[in-house]
């Protein structure tokens, strides 16, 4: 299964918090070319574009995506083929040792070595868990520059078993799907009015979101929807479809956006409440889940007032740690799943419903059960007594 060229060409871009720009700017560049898409960064850096053609009688959808992925920062050399740098981002301490990595500095990627964790900050409430790396020694081929993010030594992109292996999934597979998303429905000429917000800096704790959302980058009116890929965790199958995040593992989303997105999943899947579940087109599934395996952005947004929801990935070696193995490994995706997240995006886009009213059929399912059984509810020994006293 062949790789998309919008998801490869990011997949294999260097990123990491507050570094981000080969992303950004490669977003920043294809947004350009859209026909119908503007973009803007805000005061922040986080970069903001919108597709507005014919636009449907009703608010804006905002879905964002985070740009950056855990991983290192160089400050400065400390001596001969010496550097010193800054991890950002939760990986396991003991995966650091000896760990190859490499930095994109003067237009090259520079190898080195972890040598030494050489400054850990307190991790609080987390058991079994003494503390978070924080600086690093790193043995370099080369000078680095400052500012220079670094990644684990791992493969460009690649598909093994229908899966993309890949540096970092995690958000760049969510940020390559938005991107997709703006691509197919400017080359349509698609009636629709979407914004996405590619943030910076998520994970050191979703910094570019609460940016954003303090400093009003989005109106505080218009619906979120945060993409994620999230750890596999039980019940989730790769493969099975992208992830419904009903929430995460500190709140509990918007239940009507949750119940709106749902709706139009179900409409692509070819569910209905009224006639058996019919294969939709191009055998779109979907899935949906309490990935509480960790916090996403959507919480950010809730904590300040946005209506908020999530959709995901699974995601394989979540932050690069194969767990099994006790090793660093290529972060994967489901490609599968990656295109019929897309085709989910096209649709919520496209759709004239008003997200406010969540799943119509809900309500219109529990409504003719009412009709079906008022008079039940008139007719019985106790609803007459009641009515006499």
């Amino acid at each position: 299964m062949a790789i998309p060229g919008v998801l490869s060409d990011l997949l294999n871009l260097p990123t990491a918090a507050f570094v981000e720009h080969a992303v950004r700017d490669h977003l920043a560049a294809a947004c350009d070319k859209l026909a119908g898409v503007t973009r803007k960064l805000d005061r922040h850096g986080n970069l903001v574009a919108r597709y507005r053609r014919n636009p449907p009688r009703r608010p804006p959808l905002v879905f964002t995506a985070h740009m950056d992925h855990p991983g290192f920062c160089s400050l400065r050399m400390t001596g001969r083929k010496k550097l010193l740098a800054a991890f950002r981002g939760w990986v396991e301490p003991e995966y650091f040792a000896g760990q190859r990595v490499r930095f994109w500095s003067g237009g090259r990627w520079i190898k080195g070595r972890v040598a030494s964790i050489e400054k850990v900050a307190p991790v609080y409430g987390l058991i079994g868990r003494s503390g978070r790396p924080e600086e690093v020694a790193i043995a370099v081929e080369g000078d680095v520059a400052p500012n220079a993010p670094g990644m684990w030594d791992l493969p460009d992109a690649y598909e093994k078993k229908d899966c993309v292996h890949a540096r970092g999934c995690d958000d760049i597979a969510g940020a390559a799907g938005l991107l997709a998303m703006l691509q197919q429905l400017s080359r349509s000429r698609a009636a629709a009015d979407v914004i996405v917000l590619f943030t910076r800096a998520e994970e050191v704790g979703f910094v570019g979101a609460i940016a954003a959302s303090r400093t009003g980058t989005i109106p505080r009116k218009l619906p979120i929807i945060a993409i994620e890929t999230s750890k596999a965790i039980q019940g989730v199958q790769m493969g099975g479809g992208p992830i419904l995040r009903v929430g995460d593992k500190t709140s509990i989303f918007t239940p009507a956006l949750t119940a709106y997105c749902e709706h139009v999943a179900k409409s692509l899947a070819g569910i209905s409440t009224k006639k058996p579940a019919q294969a939709g087109q191009g055998g779109f599934k979907f899935q949906r889940k309490l990935m509480d395996g960790g916090t996403c952005e959507s919480t950010a947004y809730i904590a300040y007032g946005y209506a908020a929801t999530g959709i995901c990935l699974g995601l394989g070696n979540y932050h690069n740690m194969n767990m099994d193995k006790r090793r660093i490994e290529s972060e994967y995706v489901h490609l599968d799943d990656w295109r019929w997240m897309v085709e989910w995006f096209v649709s919520l886009a496209c759709d004239r419903g008003d997200w406010r009213d969540g799943d119509p059929a809900v309500r219109e399912a529990m409504d003719q059960r009412y009709d079906k059984y008022l008079p039940l509810l008139h007719e019985g020994p106790r609803a007459r007594r009641f009515a006499k006293a």
